[in-house]
């Protein structure tokens, strides 16, 4: 068998995480474990989206924990004179303090961004929900029968794409990405928003 290699990185993964929603989404009529997937997508880009934001150009500083943060930053001063010098682990921040993370003015790695991304007190409330009720549960899913109402999972979806859509705009996130693929990303924005989910 020959090795059979990929590229990618964290903007193309937001975007792949993105079309993999639109795909899982064709199927939940039909099979209902898709739910799984278009959950662990949705989460996927907007946790990837908020790194790609926060992210500074001495990455992964900005999107990491505060002690880690610091960490990385006298790594990269030790590195200077110690050619030798070891990275630390990266530890991120969750999705609920990406987010509350992202709503600050000057957010952005750059500071270009003068509003924070436009994320209300019950969205968020709303989505550290999603974070923790639901994709959480299904990412270490423990052994047990379990109910989902999976009727909010739409809103949510049209939540996320606005978040991702404004996080595109300020530029910063996704400014690796070249012409043809931020009007791809725009255009699977759009998508995901109006999905048409089974009844």
């Amino acid at each position: 068998m020959v090795d059979s290699w990929i590229q990618t990185n964290e903007t193309k993964d937001v975007a792949g995480s993105i079309r993999h929603v639109i795909r899982a989404a064709q199927f939940v009529g039909e099979d209902p474990q898709a739910w799984k997937w278009v959950v662990m997508a949705l989460h996927s880009a907007l946790q990837g989206a908020c790194v790609c934001h926060l992210t500074t150009t001495a990455a992964p500083v900005g999107a990491v924990t505060e002690s880690n943060a610091s960490e990385w930053l006298a790594h990269f001063e030790d590195s200077r004179t110690n050619p030798n010098a070891k990275p630390p682990k990266t530890h991120l921040m969750g999705l609920p303090d990406l987010l509350t993370a992202v709503r600050k003015p000057r957010s952005a790695g750059d500071c270009s961004n003068a509003a924070g991304v436009a994320i209300s007190e019950s969205e968020l409330n709303w989505l550290r929900r999603f974070h923790k009720n639901i994709r959480n549960q299904f990412a270490h899913f423990e052994p047990m029968g379990w109910s989902i109402e999976v009727s909010g999972i739409p809103e949510i979806t049209k939540l996320i794409a606005r978040i991702i859509g404004e996080i595109l705009e300020f530029g910063w996130a996704f400014r690796r990405l070249n012409f043809a693929q931020r009007k791809e990303m725009r255009r699977n924005l759009r998508t995901l928003a109006l999905i048409e989910w089974p009844a």
